[in-house]
């Protein structure tokens, strides 16, 4: 069966759920970061190779692991609340005000769905002076009535419930890029459709659409017989909508697709809106799953997601606690990148001890990039030297956003990269596009190993010692990118990289903000008319940066790190 068949997302408190196999990932995004966890749950895959059963086993299992992630994102949430006997209160008057809620809609939804629809039934065969009217036609205009009273008990309630979709759309989109083989990347993601085929909803709701029309056509006066009429026969139509999903979900024509139209239309009455926040949240959670395997096999000596948390866990216990130090050991001695990380599930044990040895080297203080003397940014390798900054993961998001847009617009653009380095931003935008790219830096070290890098790498950029701006004269560029020194002056001697890294490349200033005031003021002389300008940010940089744009750029955006933290700038010159 196609991988997305095998798994199952859901929107839960705060954040979405996957479940994938025997593996349950919970993810929630929360005070400003998207949080993972990932659960052991026990399901039987060889029920699920049966046709017919299989749907009983996905509904139930589906139904199990909804509730459990509902209650492990509420947990994940709870953790960061401080309890107070006020909480406590809090929390148990709203237990009880959801459990009369509960009983008030279980009377209502019996009246709307069951009282009503008779009612209304009755009373047009009355005003049509119908007598005797058979029994199939009853059942039939009263089916429907119930059907169009659910449809309609739906709708409104999705509207009470939008940051419910917001995250559920998320899922939904990620599902679709999953099945169209799209990359899990934000920007690929929010392209794809807010309603996904083999959603669990749409299965449950057509099979109770078409329960509600068959069921009166096995009518048993016996209460007990006529349950278990109505349980089989709602089981025997699931069990068929699963399988004709199953059956579509493989092929893609307009026959197909004509077809898998009612699941569309199901999700249609929902709110179908959701943001980029909800998407990251909904495409990291989805990448942790995807890592899982359906052999339990986290535990089995050299996994590597099992070797990753043990050092993961060490690295915490040292006071290290940006988890790229462990991708990044793992990317190099496996000679991949971050993204590829993620697909591997064993590593060999000569790799094994190489990994070990840079964790003790990164462990006694040393930033891994300066023990291995390089870094790796955007697939390439760039050499460094004591002027240079050590490019993060992080910024290759500042550069994917640059070229995203350059492929969107239009040939040969003049790129500048202000704060240039090691050239890591400028050789990336030359390699992956036809722009003219200038790199400028203050530094006659960061231009010297700029321009090592870029003969090393055949890349054709001009690099240029200047003082921002100083050097360029009256040139103007269509597109202007930096990732200035944003930290700030006094929390420079608590970075670890403050050792190791040139201060000239950390210091932002008193309040880390001294080289965006700058760099806005003069690019307006430096743009043509529609250019674009682009920043790397500090944590809780945004709103001050973006203040600083609105004077004379429009169109203001952001893009979130793998954290989710707001990271990357973008406006065009008005």
């Amino acid at each position: 069966m196609d991988k997305n068949v095998s798994i199952a997302g859901f929107s839960v408190s705060r954040g979405v759920c996957y479940l994938y196999n025997n593996f349950l990932a919970v993810g929630v995004d929360h005070e400003q970061r998207i949080e993972c966890k990932i659960l052991r749950t026990k399901n039987d895959a060889r029920l699920r190779k049966f046709p017919f059963i299989r749907a009983l086993i996905f509904v139930i299992i589906a139904t199990k692991n909804a509730i459990l992630g509902y209650f492990a994102s509420k947990g994940m949430v709870r953790e960061h609340k401080k309890i107070t006997p006020y909480w406590v209160v809090v929390q148990i008057f709203k237990y009880i005000v959801c459990l009369f809620g509960a009983v008030y809609a279980g009377v209502l939804g019996q009246f709307l769905l069951g009282k009503l629809p008779n009612i209304i039934t009755v009373a047009i065969f009355e005003k049509l002076n119908y007598v005797v009217v058979p029994s199939l036609i009853y059942n039939l205009l009263n089916s429907t009535f119930v059907v169009i009273m659910l449809i309609l008990l739906v709708f409104v309630l999705s509207r009470f419930s939008k940051k419910y979709f917001h995250f559920q759309n998320a899922v939904n989109k990620a599902m679709n890029a999953l099945r169209h083989h799209k990359s899990l990347d934000v920007d690929d993601v929010a392209q794809e459709k807010p309603r996904y085929f083999f959603n669990p909803f749409s299965i449950v709701f057509i099979s109770i659409i078409l329960s509600i029309y068959a069921l009166p056509l096995f009518y048993e006066p016996n209460f007990w017989l006529n349950l278990i009429y109505k349980t089989v026969l709602f089981a025997i139509i699931l069990s068929a909508v699963y399988e004709v999903f199953v059956f579509l979900n493989q092929y893609d024509n307009k026959f197909v697709r004509a077809l898998s139209a009612p699941s569309y239309w199901v999700q249609a009455l929902f709110y179908n809106e959701t943001d980029e926040r909800s998407i990251m949240c909904a495409i990291v959670t989805l990448k942790e799953v995807l890592m899982m395997n359906d052999k339990d096999e986290l535990n089995v000596e050299h996994n590597l997601i099992y070797e990753w948390q043990k050092l993961r866990e060490e690295f915490l216990a040292h006071n290290i606690t940006d988890e790229s130090d462990v991708d990044w050991i793992f990317c190099e001695v496996l000679k991949c990148n971050r993204a590829e990380l993620k697909t591997i599930k064993y590593i060999a044990p000569s790799d094994l001890a190489r990994v070990r040895e840079f964790a003790e080297l990164r462990m006694g203080g040393e930033p891994l990039q300066r023990i291995f003397g390089h870094a790796n940014f955007y697939g390439f390798e760039f050499e460094l030297n004591d002027d240079t900054l050590i490019p993060r993961f992080d910024t290759e998001i500042l550069a994917e956003t640059v070229l995203k847009d350059i492929k969107a617009g239009v040939s040969g653009q003049k790129v500048l990269d202000l704060c240039t380095g090691s050239g890591c931003i400028a050789i990336t935008i030359s390699k992956f596009s036809d722009c003219q790219v200038v790199g400028a830096d203050i530094s006659e070290g960061a231009i010297a190993m700029a321009k090592m890098n870029a003969d090393r790498l055949n890349a054709k950029v001009l690099f240029l010692q200047s003082d921002l701006f100083e050097k360029l004269g009256e040139q103007r560029f269509d597109i202007i990118v930096s990732n200035p020194p944003y930290i700030k002056t006094q929390e420079l001697d608590t970075l670890e990289v403050a050792d190791y890294d040139p201060h000239l490349a950390l210091d932002g200033g008193a309040d880390g903000l001294k080289f965006y005031r700058l760099i806005i003021a003069e690019a307006p002389q430096h743009l043509k008319a529609g250019g674009k300008i682009y920043f790397e940010l500090g944590k809780g940089q945004f709103q001050d940066v973006k203040a600083m744009l609105e004077r004379d750029f429009t169109d203001i955006g952001m893009r979130l790190d793998y954290q989710g933290i707001e990271r990357v700038i973008y406006a065009t010159l008005r």
